[in-house]
């Protein structure tokens, strides 16, 4: 994690140097404001500062009184999705508060490892962790999960406190012993769905959360200067097509005459996954039945670019398998494959 530390009093400053020597020793990357030798001092506002810590942070540590950090941080709050890990301390350590993003932005964890540093007491309020339950959203994250409707979080979470039977279900071979709070198949009023689909049936999926594995890899071929709005809305209307969530998203590829292409690249970044690419001589060796293009093979020296790419890239991450054949809209084509995944609880 990337982690900002602030403090307002001499103590509070000698309990951030002792917290960011513990976490560095953690391996996580540690940032100290305030006044004290070690530490920054402010060169703004600290409503300006915790701005800037709310978009360059994985977490944020203030060190001083409850108050101070919740006014900071009001203005700045979007989602537990998004939002980075906020933990309070007071100037002495002795008392370790979760404040924000307890369990998707790993506060209650931070707020934990915090207080062993200090030797201080941790101060977690999430119902689940108290009462010593399953929590959807640590349960996703802990699987590197996507999580489809956050809202579906908080039902999942009250049918577990009411002690209901909360149904599991996937699409996936699992490999381990599910928790408790979980009963596979279970003909249950809510409960968990492990899916790359992006709907289901309406009446009997719209009680189930759906967790999605990032493991589907995108096959890309475009004309030279297509822009990312068309590579954007080819993608969309094939995935939708297929009933496939966007979540799933694990990466791109292509020839690697497409390596600087501008619309790929900013397709890639936009969407957050890696663009890998290979040689025409490369992709030309891939074993399988794809839809050839005398065309493609004159342009690129490979019959095919989307299909290949996509399935060289799945058998270069540890296997996998081509889902959707090549589809072309205003000069972009797509295919996908599926990378071999399990749930591994």
């Amino acid at each position: 994690m990337r982690i900002a530390v602030i403090c307002f009093t001499e103590a509070g400053a000698s309990t951030a140097i002792r917290l960011m020597e513990g976490l560095l020793k953690e391996g996580e990357l540690c940032e100290g404001f305030g006044k004290g030798p070690g530490l920054r001092p402010l060169t703004s506002s600290l409503g300006e500062w915790t701005k800037e810590q709310f978009i360059d942070k994985d977490g944020i540590v203030f060190i001083g009184a409850m108050g101070i950090a919740v006014r900071s941080i009001a203005p700045y709050i979007r989602g537990k999705a998004v939002d980075p890990a906020v933990v309070v301390l007071d100037d002495q350590g002795r008392f370790s508060i979760s404040v924000l993003s307890g369990h998707l932005g790993g506060a209650n964890e931070l707020a934990e490892r915090s207080a062993q540093i200090t030797g201080g007491q941790a101060v977690i309020t999430t119902a689940t962790d108290i009462h010593g339950k399953l929590a959807a959203d640590l349960f996703a994250k802990r699987l590197g999960l996507a999580i489809s409707e956050l809202n579906m979080v908080k039902k999942v979470s009250a049918a577990v406190l009411r002690g209901e039977t909360v149904g599991f279900h996937s699409d996936f071979p699992i490999d381990g012993r599910l928790p408790e709070e979980l009963c596979l198949d279970a003909k249950a009023d809510t409960g968990l769905y492990i899916t790359i689909s992006d709907s289901g049936e309406k009446g009997k999926t719209d009680h189930l959360l759906r967790l999605v594995p990032k493991i589907l890899i995108l096959g890309i071929g475009c004309r030279k200067n297509t822009s990312v709005t068309a590579i954007k809305d080819g993608v969309t209307r094939v995935l939708k097509e297929h009933n496939i969530s966007s979540l799933a998203i694990a990466g791109c590829a292509s020839i690697d005459l497409k390596k600087e292409e501008e619309g790929l690249c900013k397709f890639a970044r936009d969407t957050g996954v890696p663009f890998y690419t290979y040689p025409a001589e490369i992709l030309a060796g891939i074993e399988g039945e794809f839809t050839s293009s005398s065309f493609v093979k004159q342009i690129t020296g490979v019959d095919n670019v989307c299909e290949r790419a996509a399935l060289c890239c799945v058998k270069e991450l540890g296997g996998g398998k081509l889902i959707i054949k090549k589809e072309a809209a205003a000069g972009v084509t797509v295919a996908a494959a599926v990378l071999d995944w399990k749930v591994m609880i």
